[in-house]
């Protein structure tokens, strides 16, 4: 058993992280209970590792972990896990939770609903996700795995993450939320998905994917200038991301006031790249319609902090982890002329991405 086995038999509060081409972060809060925030809002001034989910409600709360471990680099890390394995471990941690598994049949059942409100024209965009459910073999080992995805996806945000409010998930995503700094601030438009295929990107995009690219990348234009933001934009080009090629488009802009990035968060969460447009509408059809529950994936995660460096990312290509099942999650932006058989494979090559881990 390693030591992240041994965080969670023990039912503590961790996570391990790695921005994109730096060192590995563990962090543990252990003096004093993680907060379970109920509005995006509660993160204004606030400072921490931040887990939330598509939809906040009381199976899935919005989770700021303000640590009093900190402990970054991979050699420091497994020295530091070390001493946790010889700890008593306690029989906690017994949350695994009920999955669903995102069949075929289940997926064109949803598909059909959502196909013919785009056909209607309620909608310009929706996601419709699914899951995929995996045994958990007796080898499986979440330090191996979590490390695996760092080599694999250099250029990904990874994590793993556990709390007994949440369980536990492990993943690895390419898109920014916000990120920034001082005055400097970013956030993407990432939309379009085609293989990556023989070291080459693709440089041909459907007329679908490029429409489905640009409504994110208005969308997310609009809602800064509605802010006062006057954002300078770059893209959209294509970009890999594991075995997969998207098209993206970066925003820059500038913040003077950076006491309010929760409200910022809650203007921009959650894009037409995961949800759809027009966003309230969208996000209302998806939770009755989808058929399942995403709980974290398609949420956000990452460490905020209104007085140092900020690194929000989308949770996309994740697993969530329970005693003896991996529940892995992947989704697709649906336009009116989407079809059926070439969604189901975009999503099958997205869940790629974590069956190359496990």
């Amino acid at each position: 058993m390693s030591g992240f086995e041994a965080l969670i038999m023990q039912d503590k509060g961790f996570v391990i992280y790695r921005i994109p081409n730096e060192k590995p972060v563990l962090i543990l809060q252990e003096k004093n209970p993680i907060q379970c925030l109920r509005d995006l809002d509660e993160l204004n001034g606030k400072t921490g590792f931040v887990f939330a989910p598509f939809q906040i409600k009381d199976s899935s709360p919005l989770m700021l972990m303000q640590p009093d471990v900190t402990v970054a680099g991979r050699e420091d890390i497994d020295k530091y896990l070390s001493h946790v394995c010889i700890e008593d471990e306690k029989a906690g941690a017994g949350n695994d939770r009920s999955f669903l598994s995102g069949d075929y049949e289940s997926y064109s059942s949803a598909f059909s609903s959502f196909i013919t409100s785009l056909k209607e024209k309620r909608f310009e965009k929706l996601v419709l996700s699914r899951t995929s459910v995996h045994t958990k073999e007796s080898s499986f080992s979440l330090k191996e795995v979590f490390y695996n995805a760092c080599e694999r996806y250099n250029d990904a945000f990874v994590y793993l993450y556990h709390t007994p409010e949440t369980g536990t998930w492990l993943g690895s995503t390419p898109e920014i939320l916000l990120t920034g700094e001082n005055a400097c601030w970013n956030t993407v438009a990432l939309a379009g998905t085609l293989p990556y295929k023989k070291a080459l990107l693709p440089d041909a995009w459907s007329m679908k994917n490029r429409k489905e690219q640009q409504l994110v990348a208005d969308y997310v234009r609009d809602r800064l200038v509605s802010k006062g933001i006057a954002p300078s934009v770059n893209g959209p080009f294509t970009v890999r991301a594991g075995e997969l090629a998207h098209l993206k488009s970066e925003f820059s802009f500038s913040l003077s006031d950076k006491s309010n990035l929760g409200s910022l968060l809650k203007l921009l969460h959650p894009t037409p790249a995961v949800c759809g447009l027009p966003k309230e509408e969208a996000y209302q059809f998806i939770i009755e319609n989808e058929g399942y529950d995403r709980r974290y994936y398609s949420g956000f995660m990452g460490f905020i902090n209104p007085d140092g460096k900020t690194d929000l990312y989308v949770n996309l290509r994740c697993m969530e982890i329970g005693e003896d099942r991996l529940t892995l999650y992947a989704g697709g932006g649906l336009l009116s002329h989407s079809e059926l058989d070439m969604e189901w494979r975009e999503t099958e090559a997205k869940l790629q991405t974590m069956l190359d881990l496990i």
